[in-house]
C-alpha cells in the first residue's frame, strides 16, 4: 500500500534528478529551457499550489520577462536554469506594462538550485515586490508537498514519473554534434559497411577443379547481393541465411532454391517473421509462390545471378571451404570469395 511518506519520497528523488541535471547546464551556461520543461514545471506548480498557470510562450513565443501566467490568481513565472541575481533582474525588466497591470506577483522558478543568498535592493526589484522569496526551486516544491492529501500525491507522483524521462533528456548536455547521452543513436542497429570481393578465391578454386567459372559475373552477383543484403536489419538478413541452409534439398539444381512456407514457420516460429519475409520480398530476395493446387505454398531464394547458376556456384563455394554463411550473408564480409 502506497504511504504519504512514500508518494513524498518518491517525489523528492524525481525532483532531485531534475535539479541535478539542470545544475550541470547551468555549470557550462545553458540556461535555454526547452518548451517541454515549461509545461512540466507548469504542471507541478498548478497541482502543488492550486494555480491554473499556462504557457504563455504558446500564444506569443519568447513570451518577454514571462513564461507561465494565472490571469485568475495574478501570477506570473519566469522558468529558467540561470540562477544569479542578473537573471532576476532582467527578467523583471522585460516584463510588459501590460504584464505588470495584470499579475500581482512575479516569481521566477530556478530549473535546479536557486543561490544561496541574493542582493535584491532598488530597482527593478523595488517596483514589483520582488525579495528572496519569490524565487522558488525544487527544495520549495518539496517543501509544499506536505500538506496534501494523498489522492493529489499520487496523481503528481504519476504524473512526474511519466513525464520524468522526457524531462531529463530535453536537460541533457548535447556533445559537439548535437548528440545527447539518451540520444536513440545508442539504440539504433548501425548500418554494415560491406567487403566485397573481385572473386579471385573463388576463380582459383574453380580453375583448379577444371570447372567453368565467370570470375566477372560472380563478382558482379556478389555486389549486387551486397547491395540488396546492406540496407535490412541484421535479423532480416539472418532470416534470409537460414532460409538459405534450410532450403529444400532437391531444388540444388534449379534456377532458384526455395523452402517451403510451412517449413520455416516451424523451425523459426517467431511472431515478427511475418516483417522480416516482408522486407526481404521488397528488397527482391525472395518471392511467395501459392499454385492454389493444394500443394504447399513456397519461397524462392531469389540470389542475383540466377541466370549463370551463381547461386549454385556460391553455395558449393562456400560449403567446400567450410565458410559459415553468416560472414557473407549477415556480416557482408565476402573477402574469403
Amino acid at each position: 500500500m502506497l504511504t504519504r511518506g512514500h508518494l513524498i519520497g518518491q517525489l523528492v528523488d524525481d525532483f532531485a534528478s531534475v535539479a541535478a541535471q539542470a545544475r550541470q547546464r547551468g555549470k557550462i551556461h545553458l540556461f535555454d529551457i526547452h518548451t517541454y520543461v515549461e509545461d512540466f514545471v507548469c504542471e507541478v506548480l498548478n497541482r502543488i499550489y492550486g494555480l491554473e498557470l499556462v504557457n504563455l510562450n504558446k500564444d506569443s513565443l519568447n513570451h518577454p520577462g514571462l513564461d507561465l501566467g494565472d490571469k485568475a490568481k495574478r501570477i506570473a513565472f519566469q522558468v529558467t536554469a540561470d540562477r544569479s541575481t542578473n537573471k532576476m533582474k532582467e527578467t523583471l525588466k522585460k516584463v510588459t506594462a501590460a504584464d505588470k497591470a495584470a499579475y500581482d506577483t512575479i516569481r521566477v522558478f530556478v530549473i535546479g538550485e536557486k543561490q544561496g543568498s541574493y542582493t535584491l535592493d532598488g530597482e527593478p526589484f523595488a517596483g514589483f515586490g520582488f525579495s528572496k522569496d519569490n524565487i522558488l526551486d525544487f527544495d520549495d516544491l518539496c517543501a509544499a508537498l506536505m500538506p496534501l492529501g494523498l489522492p493529489a500525491l499520487m496523481s503528481l507522483a504519476r504524473y512526474v514519473r511519466d513525464e520524468l524521462r522526457r524531462v531529463i533528456v530535453e536537460l541533457e548536455i548535447p556533445d559537439e554534434n548535437g548528440i545527447t547521452q539518451s540520444s536513440i543513436d545508442a539504440y539504433v542497429e548501425a548500418l554494415p559497411k560491406p567487403t566485397l570481393s573481385d572473386a579471385a578465391k573463388m576463380n582459383a578454386y574453380y580453375v583448379q577443379a577444371r570447372l567453368d567459372f565467370d570470375q566477372k559475373d560472380a563478382a558482379d552477383s556478389i555486389k549486387a547481393l551486397s547491395e540488396m543484403l546492406s540496407p535490412l536489419p541484421r535479423q532480416t538478413r539472418e532470416v534470409f541465411r537460414l532460409m538459405l541452409q534450410r532450403r529444400r534439398p532437391d531444388t540444388a539444381y534449379s534456377e532458384h532454391f526455395f523452402i517451403h512456407d510451412a517449413t520455416l514457420r516451424r523451425i523459426y516460429p517467431r511472431e515478427d517473421l511475418p516483417e522480416d519475409l516482408q522486407l526481404l520480398d521488397h528488397a527482391g530476395l525472395i518471392d511467395y509462390t501459392d499454385w492454389g493446387d493444394g500443394k504447399a505454398p513456397y519461397w524462392r531464394l531469389m540470389i542475383p545471378g540466377w541466370g549463370t547458376n551463381f547461386h549454385m556456384i556460391f553455395v558449393d563455394y562456400a560449403e567446400a571451404k567450410g565458410i559459415n554463411l553468416n560472414k557473407p550473408l549477415v556480416a557482408l564480409d565476402f573477402s574469403d570469395f
